[in-house]
């Protein structure tokens, strides 16, 4: 069953239309003469060249997607008619309780898979009671210290060796920091929510959160594949095996570098599997202890704040390196009309963004899909007027770094901005007292989890690395461990330096414009990803490109 499972995971991708070829990653038993039928096929095929299609399906299935989108519109009417019944303080009271709620147990239950793993494959000992002790003091922010607990939180070091009490107290209080700061984003985040910066993420609502987040058999298959692939991470930690991947696929170096093909976090095909593309926000998830799509979000009071007065539909948007399309549907949830693109190289994981996304079909705005290497982009010059980017940089060698970053800078706009999301760096935290407890996780995080080039990201200057690629910073925010940056594309002829102004704001801004509603834009156009091949050829619509000589000077970027 196993062998069976992994072969289907290496199946291509199903094509949307009947006539497109998909080139895949091949198993290792058939791999030479495919790889060799594939190269044939794909030498009259340029390497930048991108197909436009208009998505194709089955009446019925179209009738189901549409009776789908029927009700969600149903649902979202009957909420607004409620909430425009409702007093301000009401429904504020409502909105403190439902995301208090729903975090909380998002919480618990991710806690509770970060011990049941840890109890179950490293042999660490997590006391349970200790830990609710710790989450308690954090919760109520009581001043009592976690040494006069009764019992540490771990007594084993991760290859089970015995910690001394001094050296368990130690970890203990360094987990109850770090929880701490988990509980901070959480707040932050209601701020945010409550001022109407953002929605009320879409996730943590049970009338439109997905089947797989409160279907108890849904999230029982799930949580049970995630502990048995676990075990398999484990085995594969403590062997070392960061490239286990290279052993068991022969993909082409044309489409995908050496450096991406590792095992990163020691996870099953490390990016090139349907498998390890529906496990992977679990398995974040589970790490950050439910908290890692709430620092993504950290993101959106800054593209609120750009999007602010903007029209939604004639805003070109492009997502880099989307993996599982998560965050881009947040993005997509606030702004419904934008006019988005997924770029990701995986074409599991760009499957998984289209199914991610589904949700907002007929909405009004448009989704391409591309398969691409962020190194190469195949889109135009200036073509988005604003760019997106969570946690890529950690994963791509110093010199990939400079490519990507010149590249987004290539086609973003003038006058356009860059919202980038990536870990914290040595540095930060000291703000809020973290600084010890960051160096501390980034040291021993890259070789716990196989990131073989975090620690060179860790120290890497962001702020000089995109200014050298042509763009200005603007803003930073932090949030746990990860890390907000804003940057800006100056118009022809202004200085770098004069680019933009930074403006402090200390609370949340409550008056976001949301973009105009009524504007009718073609139903969702999908972009074939570039190893994808449709016969016949379908005539590529122009692009109209916009001249910048009117544009308005850059505005500065609010500090959220």
């Amino acid at each position: 069953r196993f062998v069976a499972a992994r072969a289907r995971d290496r199946q291509p991708a199903r094509a949307t239309s009947p006539n497109m070829r998909v080139a895949s990653v091949v198993p290792a038993p058939a791999r030479i003469g495919a790889h060799r039928r594939a190269s044939k096929r794909a030498s009259a095929t340029s390497k930048r060249m991108v197909t436009t299609f208009a998505v194709n399906t089955s009446a019925p299935a179209s009738e189901r997607a549409s009776g789908s989108n029927a009700l969600l519109s149903a649902i979202d009417d009957l909420r607004e008619r409620i909430d425009g019944l409702l007093p301000t303080e009401a429904k504020t009271a409502a909105v403190r309780a439902s995301y208090t709620a729903s975090i909380g147990l998002r919480f618990a239950f991710f806690l509770s898979q970060g011990v049941l793993t840890s109890r179950s494959n490293d042999e660490r000992n997590v006391d349970v009671g200790a830990i609710a002790s710790a989450v308690a003091r954090v919760v109520l922010n009581t001043n009592e210290s976690s040494s006069s607990a009764t019992a540490p939180i771990v007594r084993k070091t991760m290859d089970g060796g015995d910690m001394s009490e001094e050296q368990a107290q130690e970890v203990s209080e360094f987990l109850e920091q770090h929880m701490g700061a988990i509980i901070d984003v959480f707040k932050r985040e209601l701020e945010f929510v409550e001022n109407g910066v953002y929605k009320f993420p879409y996730d943590m609502d049970p009338s439109t959160a997905p089947a797989a987040q409160w279907n108890p058999l849904a999230v029982a298959s799930l949580t049970r594949a995630h502990q048995r692939d676990q075990k398999v991470v484990t085995e594969r930690r403590k062997e070392k095996k960061g490239q286990e991947l290279r052993e068991t696929y022969m993909a082409d170096p044309k489409r995908y570098p050496d450096y991406y093909l590792q095992n990163f976090h020691y996870q099953t095909d490390g990016w090139l599997s349907a498998k390890s593309a529906q496990l992977y926000d679990f398995q974040v998830e589970t790490l950050f202890l439910g908290s890692a799509d709430a620092m993504r979000r950290r993101a959106l009071p800054y593209i609120a704040d750009f999007m602010r007065n903007r029209d939604a539909s004639t805003t070109k948007h492009l997502d880099v390196a989307s993996g599982t399309g998560r965050f881009l549907s947040f993005v997509r949830d606030n702004h419904p009309e934008l006019q988005s693109t997924a770029l990701e190289l995986s074409p599991h994981y760009l499957e998984a963004t289209r199914k991610n996304n589904a949700r907002f079909n007929g909405k009004g705005g448009s989704l391409r899909l591309v398969e691409a290497n962020a190194e190469d982009m195949p889109l135009a010059d200036e073509e988005f007027d604003m760019v997106t980017n969570v946690y890529l940089f950690h994963e791509l060698p110093r010199a990939v770094r400079k490519t990507v970053a010149k590249e987004m800078a290539r086609v973003l706009k003038p006058g356009g901005k860059l919202f980038f999301v990536d870990s914290v760096q040595i540095g930060d935290g000291k703000e809020n007292g973290m600084e010890g407890a960051f160096e501390l996780a980034l040291d021993r995080f890259p070789a716990f989890n196989h990131e073989p080039y975090y620690k060179d990201y860790a120290v890497t200057n962001l702020i000089e690395l995109f200014e050298e690629a042509g763009l200005k910073h603007e803003a930073t925010a932090t949030a746990w461990v990860s890390k907000t940056m804003v940057f800006s594309k100056p118009f022809d002829g202004q200085q770098l330096e004069a680019a933009a102004t930074t403006l402090t704001v200390e609370a949340p801004v409550a008056d976001v414009v949301v973009p105009m509603a009524d504007v009718i834009v073609p139903e969702a156009v999908v972009e074939t990803p570039a190893a994808i091949v449709e016969e016949p050829t379908i005539a590529e619509t122009a692009e109209v490109v916009e001249e910048a000589d009117d544009e308005p000077p850059v505005e500065g970027t609010r500090k959220f």
